[in-house]
């Protein structure tokens, strides 16, 4: 599904009550909600509350429960720069589970004001100087087409996590690369096996440049390594470890459920890889060497991968 074919999905799009820029670059942070109203409090609440003024909130209703429709209805109602998209029915499946991914963030990328667009999970927030931090990484680098905070890993209840064997830690460590640095050496490092740890998250971490979005279809599934793979690779990658994105770590976290329920499919790996065109567009920008180690990594990752043990 490309990023026009989003919008045809049911769908109803209510744009801010009021809105207030000034010149600076805008970064939209998109943010699609389904359960779990504590969590998505925490999160909104941590976006709302950026010191850096060009926020721009674009809010999803995947179908959400009551309790949170109504809490989101208000937020959009009395906050400004803070948009609104309703879905009539649920964009999930475990069989797709980054369905939300091609629908609910590209639904929010066609509305966006940003020329930044980033993304918050329900259930992870940013700290205040986030947005500003950000902003600063593409205003002082005009070949900066990504950029990221550092990871931090907090458990349910937002207290840090310390084990890092455990998922804890501040991935500082997995984080070695400095203010700014080519993506495609990132790219490269990753694939490799990290052996010069470049880059490591927990998940989709990087804002990006709208223009580069457009460029190249949109959000789509598998965006963990597309970040890096297909957006980071045309130009630089900014990094500030003084700005923090919170990944809470917690039981009822859609990746734990699905290695629960079965739902680890390499089927399911090869047609995103298909649908991205990753390996022809890593043909156009790397030498044939480097292409070949992008499909190793691929083939290696695939094979690691069980067949959907549901079917």
């Amino acid at each position: 599904m490309s990023i026009s074919e989003a919008s045809n999905v049911a769908h109803q799009f209510y744009p801010p009550n009021s809105e207030s820029y000034d010149n600076g670059i805008i970064i939209s942070v998109i943010l699609d909600c389904f359960y779990h109203l504590e969590y998505v409090k925490q999160s909104v609440n941590s976006v709302l509350e950026q010191d850096y003024d060009n926020v721009e909130l674009m809010l999803v209703d995947n179908a959400a429960s009551d309790d949170i429709s109504s809490y989101l209805k208000e937020i959009h109602t009395n906050n400004k720069n803070t948009s609104l998209i309703v879905f009539k029915e649920n964009q999930f499946d475990w069989h797709d589970r980054d369905k939300n991914v091609q629908i609910c963030w590209n639904a929010g990328v066609n509305y966006c004001n940003g020329e930044i667009i980033s993304h918050l999970s329900y259930d992870d927030m940013f700290s205040k100087n986030y947005a500003g931090k950000m902003a600063k990484l593409f205003e002082d680098n005009p070949n900066c087409v990504t950029a990221g905070p550092l990871p931090v890993s907090i458990d349910e209840k937002g207290n840090l996590n310390k084990d890092i064997e455990n998922g804890g830690g501040d991935f500082l460590i997995s984080n070695n690369r400095p203010r700014y640095i080519d993506g495609k050496k990132v790219a490269l490092d990753f694939i490799k096996g990290s052996p010069e740890r470049m880059f490591g998250a927990p998940g989709e971490i990087l804002a990006i440049k709208k223009s580069i979005l457009l460029d190249y279809n949109g959000f789509e599934q598998g965006i963990d390594i597309l970040q890096l793979l297909k957006y980071s690779i045309h130009g630089d990658i900014g990094f500030d470890q003084d700005a923090k994105a919170y990944w809470r770590h917690h039981a009822f976290q859609a990746n734990k459920q699905a290695v629960a329920k079965g739902h680890i499919d390499v089927k399911v790996f090869k047609k995103f890889i298909e649908r991205s065109n990753i390996i022809n567009i890593w043909k156009e920008h790397f030498p044939k060497s480097e292409v070949q180690l992008l499909e190793l990594y691929l083939n290696e990752t695939m094979r690691q991968k069980p067949l959907n043990m549901s079917q």
